[in-house]
């Protein structure tokens, strides 16, 4: 899989959260028909959630507690990550990948 499809109203509902959790980790679950991320998940949670749905996409922001919780998650070859990213001049982007062999692969994401 080299491509992802996501519903528009996700993408924004993802930057809004971003927005909100600017400064603390956000690690969330978006199923891929879905028009928002399931948030407030402990690590626990967000295992367990992952187990029942392996096709869930994690979602995180580049905040130091969040990348920790993402790299201690099980990376299987097939999930795909959106990372919320800010360039330097503070805008807001999402960029998808999956972890093969230890290596980022870029998913192009494509937005319904």
């Amino acid at each position: 899989m080299n491509r992802l499809t996501i519903r528009r109203a996700a993408s924004y509902r993802i930057i809004t959260r971003a927005l909100e959790f600017e400064g603390r980790a956000l690690v969330g679950l978006l199923q891929t028909d879905a028009d928002d991320c399931e948030t407030g998940l402990d690590p626990d949670q967000l295992r367990a959630r992952l187990d029942a749905n392996p096709d869930a996409i994690i979602v995180y922001n580049q905040q130091a507690d969040a990348m920790s919780l993402v790299d201690s998650l099980d990376a299987k070859p097939d999930r795909v990550y959106i990372e919320i990213e800010q360039d330097t001049k503070g805008v807001l982007g999402l960029y998808a990948h999956r972890r093969v062999a230890g290596e980022r692969e870029t998913v192009e994401l494509v937005y319904q």
